[in-house]
């Protein structure tokens, strides 16, 4: 395991948890280039995936996610701010119109009772209280194996260009090895650093599991998990971004899959540790599940 302390509760990893520091909105205007990647079949119903720009261009990977840039109002209408007390606790995706998908450790500790969903482009007014979460039963909070949950909204937001779900994967296929993808996010400029005043994005490249099992070990990687970043270290995701999309575009239908959420990492940006994201697709099958059935808050899990 990673030698480095914890970030919230003590776990073998670092986790990309919250610095726990209040968050402005996404004011940036900076726009972005469509990534080109295999197609994807999905799970959401209805127009998902979408950017709010009209026309996307690229910003390249530079300033400090880690090593991010500041991200355009309505780049990432699906991300969501997940907070406790006005403070912010993790990222979060919309994956459909009441539904937030986050990262299970999150909520090691702190239950879902006093958290707040708000959407990245949203004015504080805008938010929406989860009515409860439900933890994947796979989740083990030694490994992160699993590290998925769900949050049902008391009042889902109102469908704009700059809020709207994000598109699922549907079956097991993934885009290759070095596919460029995106992620987003409020968290920590750098380890142990401030949380970013604006939403921040970055561009990383996809590893094969063998590249992230060499740069991390054998043992810590399971098979609903991957990497993604540069082994020279540098862009990276980082505390607060935990729960946070990492996302590919399909070239066909011009949207983008959510394929990863933000989990873990020993360190952020450091050479030869790559971020570890949770594989959207090995959990499919429960995301649907857990959103066609009644929601039942006694246990938390479902």
């Amino acid at each position: 395991a990673p030698a480095a302390p914890t970030r919230l509760p003590p776990q073998p990893h670092i986790q990309r948890s919250p610095p726990m520091l209040p968050q402005l909105q996404d004011m940036g205007a900076l726009p972005l280039r469509a990534a080109r990647v295999p197609s994807f079949s999905v799970l959401s119903p209805g127009l998902c995936g979408h950017q709010a720009l009209a026309a996307p261009t690229v910003t390249t990977a530079k300033g400090k996610i880690v090593g991010g840039s500041v991200a355009p109002r309505g780049a990432w209408p699906w991300l969501v701010s997940v907070r406790l007390d006005g403070e912010l606790m993790c990222g979060g995706v919309l994956v459909a119109p009441a539904w937030v998908l986050t990262a299970a450790h999150c909520f090691t500790g702190y239950g879902a009772s006093g958290a707040r969903a708000q959407g990245a482009a949203c004015p504080p007014t805008h938010g929406a209280c989860p009515r409860c979460h439900r933890l994947c039963l796979q989740f083990n909070p030694k490994t992160f194996h699993g590290d998925v949950a769900l949050l049902e909204l008391t009042r889902p937001p109102v469908p704009t260009p700059w809020v709207s779900p994000v598109c699922l994967p549907d079956g097991p296929l993934e885009p290759a090895p070095g596919t460029p993808c995106y992620i987003a996010g409020w968290g920590s400029l750098y380890e142990e650093g401030p949380a970013a005043e604006v939403v921040m994005e970055a561009r990383v490249p996809l590893l094969s599991q063998d590249a992230c099992r060499g740069a991390l070990g054998q043992d810590l990687l399971t098979s609903a998990m991957f990497c993604a970043g540069y082994l020279s270290g540098g862009i990276d995701s980082c505390q607060g971004d935990s729960g946070g999309p990492l996302t590919c575009q399909d070239p066909g239908a011009r949207r983008f899959v959510l394929y990863g959420i933000t989990s873990w990492g020993d360190g952020c940006g450091e050479r030869g540790k790559p971020g570890v994201y949770t594989r959207v697709a090995a959990f499919a099958d429960w995301i649907t599940r857990q959103m066609q059935r009644e929601c039942h808050c006694g246990g938390g899990t479902g």
